[in-house]
């Protein structure tokens, strides 16, 4: 009988084979989920939501639903920045949305 100085070294193989087993497994499992839908990116309207859903005394993450809900938020970081801008432009007229983006 033949013993190796790497006890380990018979175990290398089966690690091998289930990490690409793994590898083979994740990407399917992926194309399994939907990504969520996103509508244009319409900063307007994304403030007048966001107003109306905070003067309702929600928070800033459900009105956000709110603002994704109807289409009006893309998914990216530039229309987040595009809705910033909007309600700093718009501060007089959605006083609430002005103040939950840029004064907290």
């Amino acid at each position: 009988m033949v013993y190796s100085d790497r006890p380990m070294a018979h175990f290398t193989p089966l690690f091998l084979s289930i990490a690409l087993a793994a590898t083979a497994i994740t990407p399917s499992h992926a194309k399994q989920q939907q990504a969520p839908i996103f509508g244009k990116c319409d900063p307007t309207g994304a403030v007048k939501t966001l107003d109306a859903e905070l003067k309702k005394g929600k928070n800033l993450n459900d009105a956000m639903v709110m603002v994704i809900k109807s289409k009006q938020f893309d998914g990216s970081n530039a229309c987040i920045t595009f809705i910033r801008e909007a309600a700093m432009q718009q501060r007089e007229s959605a006083p609430h949305a002005f103040q939950k983006l840029w004064m907290e």
